[in-house]
Formats: structure tokens, C-alpha cells, sequence
């Protein structure tokens, strides 16, 4: 029995609980009042899907309650079978999957698929089983009276789980054509005809192969003869290579030396040998020469550096002089701007005649806000006055009218004045404001000027005394450049004398090395051809061995050509053997599975004839077992006797549902609405005590659609005090007031605004 389901986030719900009773269970509410995801919630606690997530109408993230802006939904799902009671938990969001199953409070399993194996080994009912069975989708109560008898015939073979033999008896049926086909086809590929030519064609290469492999022994024979001979004549021929290289580089030796002799001979033909002595005294004149060089540079660096300090004096005479200069022209423009300001007056005329302005704008000042005070009393008297009655505001005493009338004239003309000499007196006041600020602008300027007057000291030497600096600098600098030209004059001499000593010295001792050079080329010369007399060595000797290597070796090559040629036709015939030989094999390999294809398609044949038999025995064993329980179960649903019994008449193309009312006659041409509604629903126990007889359970979504008053009526009767006595427990989705007035069960009424989007909430 289930005994309990908690929803937490699930689609509209919040916290929803329900315990549910033995016998009819009803939810009772108004269509998107959240019934049908209560079903929906207790499918997926069990087996972890629901009929609209498993046709993928609604997916993973949309059975979370989007106003709790929760990350997952949660079920929680207790139910008893067997004398345990086991309860499912199971949490799914777009994030996360999490099921646990315990029983007695002992984890059994965790894990999506590993709890819902659990389930379906504790039920004994699987998915599949239980949405045919157990659970009617809503709106599908009375689909069977509503198809045509084919398609009644489909829809019921789907609730007896016969569909799955017209899916096998298809594929069987697609296995035994795609077995023909392959059995042709293999037929003619692998012919007798073929298969002795490939046999044919592979006898006469083997043939070819016989023939190419006598030849490849023969040349591979000569070959290595020619190759031993080769291998003498080679030997022979290194050893008079090396004698020849020997002799060739002793010859090209002594060439060589003879040419540097003569050179060497032609270089020294007319010249005198330089004496040791004469190569010390060039020496000796080339260190003097540099020693005077030496000195005559130091001397041209210290005028070069006199001048430098000259050049340097001058420059800073001039920057003297300009910045005397500077402060000249900057005093006089001071000193103007300064007179300009000033007036004529002094410092301290200014700051008096400033101090006085500054107290007469005090006194207008006060004197505006003495006029403004005295202009608000009056306008206050005035608004007293004109408020007034008969009675003075002042004394109390009476006042008349024209009284009153002259008083106002008054104050009015005496306020009019003091506004007059108010205006005239702030006018003033902005005057005296504008004339002491533009003379207080004037006078901080004047001070800036004295003050920079003051920081411009006169220099430390007057004009006359920087001028006549400057002319004695410049005069020394053009003394001290006549110097610094004199002296690189001189090291510029000295330069030329010592490139001459050094020349002289430098052509001495090239002398000295010819003849030096000429003496050991000679000695050289004598020892090299007395090395190349030493060697034995004949020029047509060896051209006679080599070409006899030569003509050995074209030889060779010839019979390794014609062997790698004959060692190709021989790969190549051994190829088209072996190619012959897959062909052959293939082929019989064909034959061989032609002949297994036929066989698999007799068998298929014969497994397509089973599947149909199975199929028509297992259908009239099936709507036997149900037509026993519907003669059983129809008694207790419907109440009266006109209709004394009813009967599933299975075909082999179609269903049909009969009524006895003198005589059997289908359904459609007899029923009612009432009489309708009452065989749909022992329709429903029966297949569910049929298919699932150990459950004891029966899930009805809107089992009253489409049904008049009467109809509805007869069926609450039969749902809420009949089905108790057949199926153990009953769960009812339904908005049909009747049900929930006529169950003696529990019953749970569902209301939610949905159009202000709230939580659904149910009291029981």
C-alpha cells in the first residue's frame, strides 16, 4: 500500500504532504490546481521518470518550483509490499540526480538506476508495466471506446505488452529479406564457372613462379662468382691507387717547390743581402723618431687644453654680460609699471585711502540695514492696520473708516520712500564694493613689483669692466689657437718622418726574409726529389688493371640487373598467386556462406511463424484471464441488470468490446454514457489485476472526462464503494465534486490562484 508521499519544489508545490488510506483516495481540485504533478511525482519516486519526461514533454529543469528559486526538487514516497514498508527518496535539479531507498530506516541502495532496479524487484512491476497497468494518463479512462476497432486493437496490445511481438515479427520479417538478399547475392559472386577459372588461373602461375625461381638461382649464382673475382681484381688495384696517390703527391710537391724557388730567385735577381747590423741601426733611428712624436703630441694636448679653457672663459664673460643685460631692461619695465600704479602717492597713502573706503562702504552698509528694518515694521504695521476693524490694533480705541483710510495712505508713502532710499543705498554700496576691489587689485600688484625690484641686486662688475674681460679673453683664445695650430703643424711632421723610418725598416726585413726564404726552398726542393726518384710506380701497368676492374664490374652490374628483374617477376607472379589464392578462398568462403544465409533464413522464417503463434496464444490466454475478471468485476461496478455481462473479443485484426442485452452486441450501438464510464473503468481492474495481481494498486487521472451528470454519478458509486472489494488501494485525480462527496476514503482538496502565481495548498 502506499502510505505516504512529500513533494518539496515540486512544479507548483511548495511543502505538500499527503498519508494516504486503504480503498479510494481522492484529490479533488480545479484544472492547474497541481493534482496531475502529484501522480507525476509519485511515478517518478518509484521508477525516477513520468510519462511526460520520458516522452520529453517536459524536462529536468521544469519540475522545479521556479518561485521557491530552489537549485533542486525533492520526493519522498513510502509504500508497503510483502510486510516491509520501504521509503524512496529523490532529489533531481538541473545539477544534480540523487535517489536513496531504506527499509526500516536501513539504507538498501543509492544511486538514480541501482534504487529504481529496487523498486521494480520489490513491486515485481517495472515502468513499462506500471503506466499500461497500474497508471491511466489523464484523459485516457475511455480512449479504448473512443478508437476504431483497429486501433483499438494496437492501443490494447500495448496494455497487455502484446505490442513487443509485432516489433519482433517486423524485424524478423526485415531479417528474412535482407537473408534472401544476401543469400543471392553471394550466389552470384561464388559460380561453379568462377571458382574453377580462379583454380585455373592460380594453377598457371604456380607455373610462372616455378619457372621465375630456376632462373633467379642461376643469375644469383653467376652473380656471386663475379662478385669473388671482382673482390682480387679490387685489392690489386687499391694497393697501385695508393702507389699512384704517393707518387702523384711527391710530383705535386716538388711543382710546387720549383715554382717558389724560381719566384723567390726572380725576387731577390740585383738586390744586396741586409746586414744584422744595418736592420739594428733602422730600428734604432725608428724609436727615436717615435719617442720625438711622443712629445711633440703632449705638447699639442696641453694647448689643445688652454685653448679649450680659453674658449670656456669667454663664453661665461658672455652669459655675464647678457644676463646684466637682462636685468637692466627688467628693472626699467618694473620701475614704469611700478609708477603707474602708484600715482605719485606712497605705499602708505594707499593703504589710508583704502582703510577710509573701506569704512565709508561700512557705514552705507548700516545704514541699508537700518532702512531694511525700518521697512519690515512698516510693512507689519501695515498688514496690521489693513486688518483691522473698527477698533485701533494699537490702543484699542476707535478707529473710522476714513481715519483708517488716511493712516494707510500714509504708511504706504512713507514705505514707498524708505524702498527709494533702500535702493539707492545698496547701488551705493556695490559702487564703493567695485572701486575698493579694483584698488586693492591694484595695490597687491604694486607690491609684487617692489618686491621683485628688491630681489634684482645689480651685478658685482659693471658693463665697462665685463667688456674689457671679454676683449682680453677673446684676445688670448686667438693666441692660444695660433699655439695648438703651431704645435699639430709640428706632430704632423714628425708623423711623416716616422712613416718613412718605418717603411725603410719594413722593406729591409721583407729582403732579409726573401733570401731567408730562398735558402730553405732550395734545401726543401733537393729532399723532395730524391723522395719521388724512391718511388716505383708505372702509369700503363696500372691503366691496364683498372680497366680490367672496369669491364669485370659492368659485368657484374649487368647480371645483378638481370637478376633484380627476374627477382621482380618473380614477387610479382608470387603476388598474383597469393591475390588467386584470396580470390579462390573468398570465393568458396562465399559459397560456403551463402549456403549458411539460406539456412539463417529458414530459421528466420520459421522464428517469424513462432512469434506469431506465441503472439495468438499468449492473446487468448491474456483476454481469457481478463474476461474472467471482467465477468467477475462487472457485477460489482455496475449496479443494475440490464446489462447482465461483458465480454473482450479478440481477433486477429481487431478488438471488440461486447455487452449482453438480449444477446451479445458491441458496445457501440448499446451504450450509454453511464454504462460506458462503467466498463472503461472495469476495463481498468481488470488489467491491473490481471497484469499486476500482487500490487493491489490503481491509479485513475480524471477518469469522469467527457461524462454527463448521470455518468458521473454511477461512476463515483462504483469507484468510491465498489473497486475498494477488488483493488487494495485506488489514487483519484479528478475535479468532479461527486467523487470526493461519495468517498469513504481519504480525500484531499488541491486550490491554487494560478494567475497570481501561487503554491498550491491542499487540506485534507
Amino acid at each position: 500500500m502506499i502510505e505516504s508521499l512529500e513533494l518539496e519544489n515540486w512544479k507548483s508545490h511548495s511543502r505538500t504532504s499527503f498519508s494516504f488510506a486503504k480503498g479510494t483516495n481522492v484529490l479533488l481540485g480545479r484544472m492547474g490546481s497541481g493534482k496531475s504533478s502529484v501522480l507525476d511525482a509519485l511515478c517518478f519516486a518509484l521508477y525516477g521518470t513520468f510519462p511526460k519526461m520520458s516522452r520529453r514533454d517536459q524536462s529536468t529543469e521544469s519540475v522545479v518550483n521556479i518561485r521557491s528559486g530552489a537549485e533542486y526538487a525533492s520526493v519522498k514516497l513510502v509504500f508497503g509490499k510483502g510486510g516491509k514498508e520501504y521509503e524512496i527518496t529523490r532529489r533531481i535539479g538541473k545539477k544534480l540526480t540523487e535517489a536513496e531507498i531504506r527499509e526500516g530506516g536501513k539504507l538498501l541502495q543509492k544511486g538514480a538506476k541501482p534504487v529504481t532496479d529496487l523498486v521494480v524487484e520489490a513491486l515485481g512491476v517495472d515502468y513499462e508495466l506500471f503506466t499500461r497497468a497500474i497508471y491511466s494518463e489523464q484523459n485516457r479512462m475511455d480512449q479504448l471506446l473512443t478508437l476504431t476497432p483497429r486501433a483499438r486493437k494496437g492501443e490494447i496490445d500495448y496494455l497487455l505488452g502484446l505490442g513487443k511481438f509485432d516489433e519482433a515479427r517486423d524485424g524478423a520479417q526485415a531479417a528474412y529479406g535482407k537473408l534472401l538478399e544476401q543469400t543471392e547475392a553471394l550466389k552470384a559472386e561464388a559460380t561453379e564457372e568462377s571458382i574453377s577459372h580462379a583454380r585455373e588461373s592460380l594453377q598457371s602461375q604456380e607455373k610462372n613462379a616455378q619457372e621465375a625461381a630456376a632462373s633467379c638461382e642461376a643469375l644469383a649464382k653467376k652473380s656471386a662468382e663475379l662478385a669473388a673475382e671482382l673482390e682480387k681484381k679490387a685489392a690489386g688495384l687499391t694497393l697501385l691507387e695508393k702507389t699512384r696517390k704517393e707518387w702523384a703527391a711527391k710530383k705535386r710537391e716538388c711543382d710546387m717547390l720549383r715554382g717558389a724557388a724560381e719566384r723567390l730567385a726572380r725576387e731577390t735577381e740585383g738586390k744586396t743581402r741586409v746586414s744584422k747590423a744595418e736592420l739594428s741601426q733602422l730600428e734604432i733611428a725608428q724609436k727615436g723618431k717615435e719617442g720625438d712624436l711622443l712629445a711633440a703630441k703632449e705638447e699639442a694636448k696641453k694647448a689643445r687644453k688652454a685653448h679649450e679653457e680659453a674658449v670656456n672663459e669667454l663664453a661665461a664673460i658672455q652669459s655675464e654680460a647678457k644676463a646684466s643685460s637682462e636685468r637692466k631692461a627688467r628693472v626699467e619695465r618694473l620701475e614704469k609699471r611700478a609708477a603707474e600704479l602708484s600715482e605719485g602717492k606712497d605705499r602708505e597713502q594707499i593703504e589710508l585711502e583704502l582703510a577710509a573706503s573701506k569704512k565709508e562702504e561700512e557705514g552705507i552698509s548700516k545704514e541699508h540695514s537700518r532702512l531694511s528694518a525700518e521697512i519690515e515694521e512698516l510693512e507689519i504695521s501695515l498688514a496690521t492696520l489693513m486688518g483691522a476693524g473698527a477698533k485701533c490694533p494699537v490702543c484699542d480705541s476707535d478707529l473710522p473708516h476714513e481715519k483708517q483710510k488716511g493712516l494707510l495712505a500714509e504708511k504706504k508713502s512713507l514705505l514707498e520712500g524708505k524702498r527709494r532710499l533702500q535702493a539707492e543705498k545698496a547701488g551705493l554700496i556695490e559702487e564703493k564694493r567695485q572701486g575698493r576691489e579694483l584698488r586693492e587689485l591694484t595695490f597687491s600688484e604694486l607690491k609684487l613689483c617692489i618686491a621683485e625690484l628688491a630681489s634684482l641686486k645689480p651685478g658685482e662688475k659693471g658693463e665697462g669692466e665685463i667688456a674689457a674681460l671679454f676683449e682680453a679673453s677673446k684676445a688670448k683664445k686667438a693666441a692660444l689657437e695660433a699655439e695648438v695650430k703651431k704645435a699639430e703643424e709640428g706632430v704632423s711632421g714628425l708623423e711623416a718622418l716616422l712613416s718613412e723610418a718605418r717603411d725603410e725598416l719594413a722593406g729591409a726585413k721583407t729582403l732579409e726574409r726573401l733570401f731567408f726564404d730562398y735558402d730553405i726552398g732550395r734545401e726543401r726542393l733537393e729532399k723532395a726529389e730524391q723522395a719521388l726518384f724512391g718511388i716505383s710506380f708505372s702509369e700503363e701497368d696500372y691503366e691496364a688493371v683498372r680497366k680490367g676492374a672496369e669491364a669485370l664490374l659492368v659485368e657484374s652490374a649487368r647480371v645483378k640487373s638481370e637478376l633484380s628483374g627476374e627477382e621482380k617477376r618473380k614477387k610479382l607472379v608470387g603476388d598474383m598467386r597469393a591475390l588467386l589464392e584470396r580470390e579462390l578462398s573468398a570465393k568458396l568462403a562465399k559459397q560456403e556462406l551463402a549456403g549458411k544465409y539460406a539456412i539463417a533464413a529458414e530459421s528466420m522464417a520459421i522464428y517469424k511463424n513462432a512469434l506469431s503463434a506465441a503472439q495468438s496464444e499468449l492473446r487468448a490466454d491474456l483476454v481469457e484471464e481478463i474476461n474472467q475478471a471482467l465477468s467477475e468485476i462487472w457485477p460489482a461496478v455496475y449496479p443494475y441488470s440490464d446489462y447482465g455481462g461483458v465480454f473482450l473479443e479478440a481477433g486477429e485484426k481487431d478488438y471488440r468490446l461486447m455487452m449482453h442485452k438480449e444477446g451479445w452486441k458491441e458496445v457501440d450501438s448499446v451504450a450509454s454514457g453511464g454504462e460506458r464510464a462503467c466498463l472503461c473503468l472495469a476495463l481498468r481492474v481488470a488489467f491491473a489485476t490481471v497484469l499486476t495481481p500482487d500490487v493491489g494498486w490503481l491509479i485513475l487521472d480524471e477518469p469522469t472526462h467527457n461524462l454527463d451528470s448521470d455518468a458521473v454519478q454511477l461512476l463515483s458509486e462504483a469507484i468510491s464503494h465498489k473497486i475498494p472489494a477488488i483493488v487494495e488501494q485506488t489514487l483519484v485525480i479528478t475535479h468532479e465534486p461527486a467523487l470526493g462527496e461519495t468517498s469513504e476514503g481519504a480525500v484531499f482538496r488541491l486550490e491554487r490562484d494560478k494567475a497570481a502565481g501561487e503554491d498550491t495548498k491542499v487540506a485534507q
